[in-house]
């Protein structure tokens, strides 16, 4: 098949799927790396929030895909995860945003390849800025509160990227935009309890933001009252109000339930190589494996 007939199979599969997806050159990858360094130069970005969350993408293909000539940037809806937990004798629902569900990485990269390599093309997963390139891409807007819309979707997405050496003309690459109902809506800025939001500044505060905290390890800081907490990671606040997402924030689907002795076990910080292995395929189900150290901490904020 032609590049353009195989684009056309791979969207053909992502819209009877439900998704939204563009694709994009990869010479505009370094035009990303140019941005977020532009942005740390001028101040924009607390320097711990930049280390540990902005120094791991990868903006040249040279170790994995040499002539690389696209990217495929795709945003799977997800739904708010609800688990249970069993204490004190009664069942507490603790929710996951959504965006936290990676197995669809997995499998989006399988069917991608299953399109690709027998048309002798080859894909790889990318680190990029997933939001910065799914707004300059034209899959997604800005909203004040720094999350990704999809126009008319609201952003309940899961955003993932790959590289491939499949050429792609006729690609939309524009500015950073900000949806244009949030000129006039301060929803999200008053739903904030750290004052992340800020209505005088295009880039939320992150270093502020909840989410940035209960990813991250050690104490929550003195200014975290433990109410403010509303998801196991993450936080859902400004999105969960966001008139943007008055048609999906609903949306929930119950995923595992806990024992009692599992939540004891989970709250003890107990290590993984010693919980029952049941509780050890709930966590990787989940994805939380890699996450597992934060847990108690997290799970002890929400429960208590």
């Amino acid at each position: 098949m032609k590049p353009s007939e195989i684009i056309s199979s791979i969207f053909s599969y992502i819209v009877n799927e439900g998704y939204v997806a563009k694709v994009m050159s990869a010479e505009h990858l370094k035009e990303l790396e140019d941005e977020l360094t532009l942005r740390k130069r001028t101040d924009h970005f607390d320097e711990n929030f930049y280390k540990e969350r902005l120094t791991s993408f990868k903006y040249t293909p040279d170790t994995v895909l040499p002539d690389a000539r696209s990217i495929i940037i795709i945003a799977v809806p997800q739904p708010t995860v609800v688990l249970i937990f069993r204490w004190n004798g009664t069942d507490q629902q603790v929710i996951i945003p959504p965006t936290y569900d990676f197995s669809a990485n997995a499998e989006m990269k399988r069917r991608l390849k299953e399109i690709l390599i027998p048309e002798g093309y080859n894909l790889f997963t990318t680190s990029v800025p997933l939001k910065l390139i799914a707004v300059r891409s034209g899959l997604a807007e800005y909203g004040r509160n720094n999350i990704c819309y999809i126009p008319g979707r609201g952003s309940f997405f899961r955003l993932m990227a790959f590289l491939t050496d499949l050429p792609c003309a006729g690609y939309t690459w524009r500015p950073p935009v900000m949806m244009e109902r949030c000129l006039n809506c301060k929803t999200c800025l008053v739903s904030c309890p750290l004052g992340a939001i800020d209505e005088h500044r295009f880039l939320l505060y992150a270093e502020r933001c909840l989410t940035f905290h209960n990813e991250h390890a050690g104490g929550f800081p003195k200014n975290i009252d433990p109410s403010f907490h509303d998801c196991l990671f993450g936080c859902l606040r400004c999105q969960t109000l966001c008139p943007e997402n008055k048609k999906t924030f609903k949306w929930m689907e119950e995923r595992e339930r806990f024992s009692e002795y599992e939540t004891l076990v989970i709250l003890n910080g107990i290590p993984l190589d010693q919980i029952p292995n049941s509780t050890q395929k709930k966590l990787s189900r989940l994805g939380l494996i890699d996450d597992y150290s934060l847990l108690a901490r997290n799970l002890s904020v929400l429960l208590n």
